[in-house]
C-alpha cells in the first residue's frame, strides 16, 4: 500500500502540468553522531544510561512529502500537504508507523479571508513559536518543547484549523480537534491511578464525548525586527473511561517574542500549564532506545492531573558567526507549582548551545551540546547530549 501511494504521488508530479496543478515533492534527511548520558539517583538503585552512535532527525525530523495546490479563481485556492516522517538510520516510518504521520492536510485558502485546514496538523503553539525558539524546535532537549510541552511540535489528528491572513502584521488562528488520537494518562481517575498507566484514545468514537478533544488558539504580530506570539491549548478527556470523564482539563498558555538587533536576535518566552500537561521532549532525543527518563507527562501525549501546575521560562540568542555560520544558545526552566512543588518535584533547567554552517542553500553542518538538570522536574535526574551532524533539504 505504501509503495502504491508513493507511485501515485510520483505519477501526479509527472502529469500535473496537464491539469494546471502545482505539485511539489520535498523532504529532509538529517543524520549525525551523538553521545548522550542520563543519570538519576534512586532510593534503591542509581539509574545510568549511555548512548554513542548514529542519531537521526536531530536538527530537523527526517521526512518526505508531496504538496500541491490549484487555483479556483477569484483569489481562492485548494491545496494539500501529505508528509511522512522516517528514520534514515533503519528506514522505518516515524510517528507510530503512520503513512503521513507528520501531517495530512486538505486546505481551502482565500487571499482576503484566510485559510481553512482539515486533517492531521501541527497546533498553533508549535507553529507560532517556531521562529522564536533559537533551536527552531529541533536539537532534542535543547528545543523549546522540553519546557513548553504544547510547543513540542504537537500534532492533532481530525483537526479543523482556521487562520486569518496577515493584517498589518497581525494574524490569528483557532482550531479544534474532534479526536486528537494522543496517548493519555488519567492520574487518579478511572482505571489509571499512576503514571505507569497509559491509555491511547481511540481515533474516533461514535459519541462525541468519548473522544479526546483539543482546542488550540494563537495570535502573532510580526513587523520588521519584532515578533510577538501567544497561544492557548486545552484538552478535554473522553467520557467513556472508568469512573467517567477526568476531573481536570489540561490547559497550557504561552506568550513570548523575539527582537532582531543589527547582528543578533534575542528571544524570551513564558508560559503555564494547569490541570495536567502536554507532552514535552524526553531526555536524549535522537538516540536509539530509551534513556530511562521520561518527559513530565510520562511520555504520554497528554497528562490529566487535577493538581498539576507548572510555569516555564526560556531566554535565547541567535547570532551570525562568519558569512555562513550561526550560533544558537538558550536557557530554559520549568518549575512545579502548587501541590507538585510540595511533593518534592524540583526546578528543571536546561542549558544548550549549538552552531550551524551552511555548505549550500540546501545542506548544512551542525554541532550542539545540551545539559538538563532535574529533567522533567525529577530531582537528581540529569541528561547530557553532544553531537555533530549534517542536514540535507530537497
Amino acid at each position: 500500500m505504501k509503495r502504491f501511494i508513493l507511485l501515485v504521488c510520483v505519477w501526479l508530479a509527472c502529469v500535473c502540468p496537464a491539469f494546471a496543478i502545482d505539485v511539489q515533492l520535498y523532504g529532509i534527511v538529517d543524520m549525525g553522531l551523538q553521545y548522550a548520558s542520563t543519570k538519576q539517583n534512586l532510593p534503591d538503585d542509581n539509574l545510568e544510561n549511555r548512548f554513542f552512535g548514529l542519531a537521526t532527525g536531530v536538527q530537523s525530523g527526517s521526512r518526505f512529502g508531496v504538496r500541491g495546490s490549484e487555483s479556483l479563481g477569484s483569489g481562492w485556492r485548494i491545496g494539500f500537504d501529505l508528509e511522512a516522517g522516517f528514520d534514515p538510520g533503519n528506514g522505518t516510518s516515524g510517528q507510530g508507523g503512520r503513512l503521513f504521520g507528520r501531517q495530512a492536510i486538505l486546505s481551502l485558502n482565500s487571499e482576503q479571508l484566510g485559510q481553512l485546514d482539515f486533517g492531521r496538523q501541527i497546533n498553533l503553539a508549535s507553529n507560532y513559536f517556531l521562529s522564536i525558539d533559537p533551536f527552531a524546535e529541533g536539537f532534542g532537549q535543547a528545543n523549546i518543547g522540553a519546557s513548553f510541552g504544547a510547543a513540542n511540535t504537537t500534532r492533532y489528528s481530525n483537526a479543523l484549523l482556521f487562520q486569518t491572513p496577515s493584517i498589518e502584521g497581525f494574524k490569528f488562528g483557532a482550531g479544534y480537534s474532534f479526536a486528537a488520537g494522543l496517548a493519555t494518562i488519567y492520574l487518579d481517575n478511572g482505571s489509571c491511578v499512576d503514571v505507569t498507566c497509559a491509555v491511547t484514545a481511540p481515533q474516533y468514537a461514535y459519541q462525541d464525548q468519548n473522544n479526546l478533544r483539543v482546542v488550540t488558539l494563537g495570535a502573532q504580530y510580526a513587523a520588521g525586527p519584532i515578533m510577538v506570539s501567544a497561544s492557548f491549548d486545552k484538552a478535554q478527556g473522553p467520557a467513556d473511561i472508568t469512573n467517567g470523564p477526568p476531573a481536570s482539563s489540561p490547559t497550557a498558555w504561552m506568550i513570548g517574542g523575539s527582537y532582531r538587533f543589527d547582528w543578533f536576535k534575542l528571544s524570551a518566552v513564558y508560559g503555564q500549564s494547569h490541570g495536567g500537561a502536554f507532552n514535552g521532549q524526553s531526555a536524549g532525543t535522537g538516540a536509539g532506545g530509551s534513556s530511562g527518563i521520561n518527559s513530565a507527562t510520562g511520555s504520554a501525549g497528554v497528562l490529566f492531573a487535577e493538581n498539576y501546575s507548572s510555569d516555564s521560562y526560556l531566554f535565547g540568542i541567535t547570532a551570525p558567526f562568519g558569512q555562513r555560520g550561526t550560533v544558537l544558545a538558550s536557557w530554559q526552566m520549568m518549575r512545579p507549582m502548587g501541590e507538585y512543588a510540595s511533593l518534592g518535584f524540583k526546578n528543571q533547567q536546561i542549558f544548550s548551545v549549538g552552531y550551524t554552517y551552511e555548505l549550500t542553500a540546501r545542506t548544512n553542518l551542525y554541532t550542539y551540546a545540551s545539559y538538563g538538570q532535574n529533567f522533567a522536574m525529577v530531582e537528581t535526574a540529569q541528561s547530557s547530549m553532544v553531537g555533530v551532524g549534517i542536514r540535507h533539504q530537497f
